[in-house]
């Protein structure tokens, strides 16, 4: 993941993070709703919306902190 990405989501507020959290596990499903129906163009696209949530909850868990 980019530093940019990072940068961004540590300047969020929890409030935030949790929507941005939330959209994320939105695309996340509507990702594999789309792979059960036919393959992926982009399969990396799935490992990077999962790190990024990834880092967006750990974010929210040091804010919460």
């Amino acid at each position: 993941m980019r530093k940019t990405i990072r940068q961004e989501l540590s300047q969020m507020s929890a409030e935030q993070l949790l929507v941005q959290a939330t959209e994320i596990r939105k695309e996340l499903f509507n990702l594999r709703m789309k792979r059960m129906s036919a393959p992926l163009k982009d399969v990396h696209i799935s490992r990077k919306l999962r790190k990024s949530l990834a880092c967006a909850l750990t974010f929210l868990k040091q804010k919460s902190l």
